[in-house]
């Protein structure tokens, strides 16, 4: 896993500051939640004016994105699936574009052990950047991305699998600390090559991820899915 920039510290670096362990805790749980749901499924609901959900006893609304559908019928059961697959984060809003499932789609995440973030989201994202530019952060990164393989594969008795996934840090600006990657998903019908961008941001206090994801090699490009997770983050207001 590579960045734009790598840190690296003198031999008799200072220990880590508080500021920099919170840090560190919310980059590996903002990269614990790599399962790529690239699972066929019928068409999902038509798009709702709001939808609700709840992180740390607080309630949020997301405008559901013009083209985007909730789960209804049989995706209901694969969304849950899929959220059951990630251990350390709880998947609050899974928004696929109208019409089908697993293809391109947009989760947004919290950690199962919510706790505020006790600074302002500026310079939280400035944080998460900086730590995902270190050694340390590299690590958590491909750490997380091995764990998460192998939950999903346990998961699904190994009926799914992620195989060589690149990330790369993708920059940072007023609201989130940006990862993009590549994966490959190979299932039943074979294997798919799966883009997605990472937003990690807070809003009101609490930390938060917006992934969005779409098949490799149908128009998508990562500069898309990064505006797309921006807007989505930046629309997430308290109910």
């Amino acid at each position: 896993m590579t960045c734009s920039i790598r840190v690296i510290y003198p031999k008799h670096a200072p220990k880590q500051t508080g500021a920099t362990m919170i840090g560190m805790r919310y980059v590996t749980l903002g990269l614990a939640a790599l399962a790529l749901a690239a699972v066929p499924g019928g068409a999902a609901a038509q798009s709702a004016a709001q939808h609700r959900f709840t992180v740390g006893g607080k309630a949020f609304t997301v405008p559901v994105p013009q083209g985007y559908c909730l789960p209804t019928g049989v995706t209901i059961a694969l969304a849950e699936k899929v959220a059951s697959l990630d251990t350390m984060n709880l998947t609050h809003a899974n928004l696929d574009r109208c019409g089908t499932f697993g293809e391109d789609y947009v989760h947004i995440k919290s950690p199962r052990t919510s706790q505020p973030v006790p600074m302002p989201r500026a310079d939280f994202v400035a944080l998460l950047a900086r730590e995902l530019q270190t050694a340390s952060g590299q690590k958590l990164v491909d750490d997380a991305i091995e764990d998460a393989g192998r939950d999903v594969a346990k998961g699904t008795d190994n009926e799914i699998k992620i195989d060589n996934t690149v990330p790369r840090c993708a920059g940072q600006d007023d609201a989130c600390a940006y990862m993009a990657l590549t994966g490959d998903v190979a299932g039943a019908s074979g294997t798919i090559k799966i883009r997605g961008v990472i937003c990690m941001t807070v809003v009101g206090g609490e930390f938060m991820n917006v992934n969005a994801y779409a098949i490799d090699g149908r128009g998508t490009t990562d500069a898309q899915l990064k505006a797309r997770v921006r807007a989505i983050a930046l629309s997430i207001a308290g109910a």
